[in-house]
């Protein structure tokens, strides 16, 4: 089942699926679980990598300089050497190691691509194709450990995106402490609850109109 398989059981996803129809029992709303392992492959920064690695690289050879380590007389081209050495380890470490390359990439551009790569799958997935428009995309992107949930224009218009916030911290903090499918399937049913809250009751004709099925975005690392 793709990436999904590698972060959670069988039974997980079996109980975060109950999650999603038994909080469809009550409203009319349509919950659509996605996971993606990371929102972008981030391999841009493996240049960032490399402009560190230049840099240590350089300073090891200051400090060598500065604490009197002579076996030899340092030269132009042992410095060259070494930031040209520490560039290409800053560059290939990162370039194999996806966490490492995580850790380098600024908060502000993980945010940029979730947002982006949240409203993509909120289109791939037709989250809008619902007769009334209340479908809901809960976008979960496991390794930067962000959560979007994007409702469509008839929940957007009545429950503030205020109110969404405990729904994402639920699954924030589930994640954090190891407690991924606890966080989540307290996430579906919270928004169950908030639907039902601001009076999107379940009709008598309502139909399932988008899949129960948990969406696997897989992996860019």
């Amino acid at each position: 089942m793709g990436i999904l398989s590698r972060y959670f059981s069988t039974t997980d996803l079996t109980e975060i699926k109950l999650a999603v129809q038994e909080a469809e029992k009550k409203t009319s709303g349509e919950i659509v679980p996605y996971f993606a392992e990371a929102s972008h492959h981030y391999k841009e920064w493996n240049w960032f990598g490399s402009f560190i690695g230049g840099g240590l690289g350089g300073f090891v050879l200051f400090l060598m300089d500065q604490f009197g380590f002579k076996s030899w007389d340092y030269g132009a081209l042992d410095s060259v050497v070494f930031v040209w050495s520490g560039a290409f380890i800053g560059y290939i470490l990162p370039y194999f190691l996806s966490g490492l390359r995580l850790t380098i990439v600024p908060f502000g551009a993980k945010k940029f691509f979730v947002n982006l790569k949240s409203k993509e799958a909120f289109l791939e997935e037709e989250v809008f194709r619902t007769s009334n428009r209340t479908g809901i995309l809960i976008y979960i992107s496991l390794r930067e450990k962000m959560v979007r949930i994007l409702p469509d224009t008839a929940i957007a218009k009545i429950v503030p995106q205020s109110d969404w916030e405990e729904a994402v911290r639920l699954i924030v903090q589930g994640m954090k402490s190891n407690q991924k499918k606890e966080g989540i399937v307290a996430s579906v049913l919270f928004c169950g609850n908030l639907l039902v809250k601001y009076g999107l009751h379940i009709q008598k004709d309502d139909k399932n109109e988008i899949s129960d099925e948990i969406r696997d975005g897989g992996t860019q690392l």
